[in-house]
């Protein structure tokens, strides 16, 4: 039960923080990383280093109504840290919102969040709406790039559903550099995971920080792709997002852009530690870097 689980988890850390020495942020064991009292604040995990050699770091971005949780259990399903030697930072969003369905709610107690609001996307052709100076998107991209400058840096990114459409984003120019001031993009690929809500790539328009005429001008632009990074695209047979995720396949480079389909639907399920299949191809991507 929930309630049992928020107990064991308060007791747990309270434990902890009783026999912390004073000068060491405190920790919580949370089954699979540690997360200190900062990063309990940001919302941000840091999994165990893989068993082998070190071989890519990954941010990893929950989908809509979700959370570090459930991100833990879908990269746990695809074997990144066991057979790929992966290490995941987990990052969740801080807009609060209700679980996406009944499932996520059975399977993490929350709180659940969002990385930005769908309303008053058309907005943004009147100077409105998330992708602006302030909107939901743009502070939610602002934060994550403060996150990469202060924890990167970080070899790939991955995205599940909403958060697939972020991870987009962030490597797009108009994001990359058009917001954070960087001169390249912070990532040499991206996995994106039943990718939903992908409209919103083509039709929002981003604000330009520091790039307008004056000093406080913020210029609306669109997203700049395809981006050159290479992606790998997992797409669930009976997802209900599934066309959204084969859509967002043409806002990379097509030379370096590769496909796998599962046999599942809006999810990255249990089921797929044993689906060799995906294995090949996640091995074969990583290979090709």
């Amino acid at each position: 039960p929930k309630s049992d689980f928020r107990a064991a988890k308060s007791a747990q850390l309270a434990a902890v923080r009783m026999g912390a020495d004073s000068s060491v942020p405190t920790v919580e064991d949370n089954g699979y990383g540690v997360e200190s009292d900062e990063q309990a604040a940001n919302r941000f995990k840091r999994s165990k280093p893989p068993a082998g050699a070190l071989k890519h770091r990954l941010l990893v971005l929950h989908g809509h109504g979700s959370n570090n949780d459930i991100s833990e259990l879908q990269v746990l399903n695809l074997q990144l840290a066991k057979k790929h030697c992966v290490q995941c930072d987990f990052l969740s969003a801080q807009i609060e919102t209700t679980a996406r369905d009944g499932t996520i709610a059975q399977l993490s107690p929350g709180p659940f969040h969002t990385w930005f609001h769908l309303s008053g996307l058309v907005g943004t052709l009147v100077g409105q709406g998330p992708g602006v100076a302030g909107g939901s998107l743009h502070d939610s991209l602002c934060r994550i790039i403060e996150h990469l400058q202060t924890h990167g840096p970080y070899d790939g990114v991955y995205g599940f559903s909403q958060g697939a459409v972020m991870a987009t984003l962030l490597c797009s120019e108009t994001v990359w550099r058009g917001i954070g001031g960087l001169t390249a993009c912070p990532f040499r690929f991206a996995i994106l995971a039943n990718a939903g809500g992908t409209s919103v790539v083509n039709r929002i328009s981003i604000a330009q920080c520091g790039r307008g005429k004056g000093e406080d001008a913020t210029p609306l632009c669109k997203p700049q792709l395809p981006a050159g990074v290479p992606s790998l695209h997992l797409i669930g047979k009976r997802d209900w997002h599934r066309s959204s995720s084969q859509q967002l396949v043409s806002a990379f480079e097509p030379a370096t852009a590769r496909t796998y389909t599962h046999a599942h639907g809006h999810e990255i399920p249990m089921a797929l530690l044993r689906d060799r299949e995906l294995q090949s191809a996640l091995a074969a991507f990583f290979a090709e870097l």
